[in-house]
C-alpha cells in the first residue's frame, strides 16, 4: 500500500470536524476520531477560562501538547509555560524546584534561586504526574492557589504570584483521595475543568493519519524515503493494545524506517516485541503467527487462518462488512481488501 493511500481509511469529515483537525494539526494534535476531536472542543473552552484544568490519561496519551496546547490557545499565550515533573524530581528537591530558595536555606544553597512558580508568574504553570507529590507537599500547594502567594524555602517573604495551573496525571486522581494519597481540597483546586484523554485502543480509527505523520518527520530524520507500507503491517497495528500509546506507535514506526529497505516497510522491519502485544481477540493471533519460545512468522499459514476468520467473522455478522471489522478488530476498508485479496464473496 503506497503511503498516500493510508488517507482512504479515514472517515469522511463535515466542514466543521476538517476546520477542527486542521486547528488541532496546528498545535501537534494529530487524529481525526470523535473521541479526540472532542477532548480537543473540551479544551478550547477550557483555555478561554482562567480555571485550572487537570488532565488525566495512560502514559503516551499526549498530556504535555494538550497542556502547551491549552496555554497557547488561552490569553497567556504570549507569557511562559513553565513544565515540571513531580515524578522525576525527589521529594526532598520538588518544594524548592517549586517554589524557589534563598542563600543559607541549607548546605549547598550557595545563592537565591527562583522557583518554578516565580517563572510562570503571569503565565501558566504545567505539573506533570501531579499525583506523586506527598501530602506535605499537596498542603503548601495548597497554600499557594488559596493565597496566590509562594515562599521560598529558607525565606520569610511572601510574594505574590498569578499563575494558571495545568496538572496533569496518568492515575485516577480521584481514586488516589478516597485511598487518602492525594487532599480533596487540593483536588477539587486543580479540577475545576477536567479532561480526559483516551488510549490510543480507543481510537484506533486515528492509527492511519498518525502512521503517516510519523513516517513523514522519522523518513526526513533519517534521510530515508518510504513510499509504502505493508497491509499487513497496518493490520497488526490494528490488532495491537498499545499500552505505550501514541508514544508507543511513534516509537514503532521510527525503528520500522531505519530497518526499511526498498522504500517500504514490512513485517520484518518493526520491532519484535510488537507481535507479543496483539489483542487476543484479534485475526492474527495464532498458534501458527505466535510461538511463546520464539518468533515465528509464515506468510503463508498466516494467510489461511486470516481467510478462515474473516469468513468466520462476516458469517457471524450476517457478512454486514461493518460489523464484522468490529468482530475482528479491523478497519473496515482493512476488510473489504482482504477479502478482495483472498476472493471471499457471499
Amino acid at each position: 500500500m503506497k503511503v498516500t493511500e493510508l488517507s482512504s481509511f479515514l472517515r469522511p469529515l463535515k466542514g466543521s470536524d476538517m476546520d477542527v483537525v486542521r486547528e488541532m494539526e496546528r498545535y501537534g494534535i494529530i487524529g481525526q476520531s470523535e473521541s479526540i476531536i472532542d477532548s480537543f472542543l473540551k479544551l478550547k473552552k477550557a483555555s478561554k477560562s482562567e480555571a485550572n484544568i487537570l488532565i488525566e490519561g495512560e502514559s503516551g496519551t499526549g498530556k504535555e501538547l494538550f497542556a502547551s496546547s491549552a496555554h497557547m490557545l488561552s490569553r497567556r499565550a504570549d507569557k511562559q509555560i513553565v513544565k515540571i515533573s513531580c515524578a522525576e524530581i525527589p521529594e526532598t528537591l520538588l518544594e524548592s524546584e517549586l517554589f524557589g530558595y534563598e542563600k543559607g536555606a541549607f548546605t549547598g544553597a550557595e545563592k537565591r534561586k527562583i522557583g518554578k512558580f516565580e517563572l510562570a508568574n503571569n503565565g501558566t504553570i504545567f505539573l506533570d504526574e501531579i499525583g506523586e507529590i506527598s501530602l506535605n507537599l499537596q498542603a503548601k500547594l495548597l497554600r499557594v492557589i488559596e493565597n496566590k502567594t509562594i515562599s521560598r524555602v529558607g525565606g520569610l517573604e511572601s510574594i505574590p504570584v498569578d499563575v494558571r495551573i495545568i496538572s496533569a496525571t496518568n492515575r485516577n486522581l480521584w481514586n488516589e483521595v478516597r485511598k487518602g494519597k492525594f487532599r480533596e481540597d487540593l483536588y477539587y483546586r486543580l479540577n475545576v475543568v477536567y479532561l480526559r484523554l483516551p488510549p490510543l485502543r480507543e481510537r484506533k480509527e486515528d492509527i492511519p493519519l498518525l502512521t503517516r505523520h510519523f513516517i513523514d518527520i522519522y523518513s526526513s530524520k533519517e534521510e530515508k524515503v518510504i513510499e509504502e507500507i505493508g497491509d499487513d503491517v497496518l493490520d497488526l497495528f490494528y490488532s495491537i493494545e498499545w499500552n505505550g500509546n501514541v508514544r508507543q506507535l511513534e516509537n514503532v514506526i521510527h525503528h520500522a524506517i531505519i530497518m526499511s529497505e526498498d522504500k517500504k516497510i514490512l513485517l520484518r522491519d518493526l520491532p519484535e516485541n510488537v507481535f507479543y502485544m496483539i489483542s487476543k481477540s484479534n485475526i492474527l493471533e495464532s498458534e501458527g503467527y505466535i510461538r511463546k519460545d520464539t518468533l515465528v512468522i509464515t506468510e503463508t499459514k498466516i494467510e489461511e487462518i486470516e481467510k478462515a476468520q474473516i469468513i468466520s467473522a462476516l458469517e457471524k455478522a450476517h457478512w454486514k462488512i461493518s460489523e464484522a471489522a468490529k468482530l475482528l478488530g479491523v478497519h473496515r476498508n482493512t476488510l473489504r481488501q482482504k477479502m478482495k485479496r483472498f476472493n471471499i464473496n457471499k
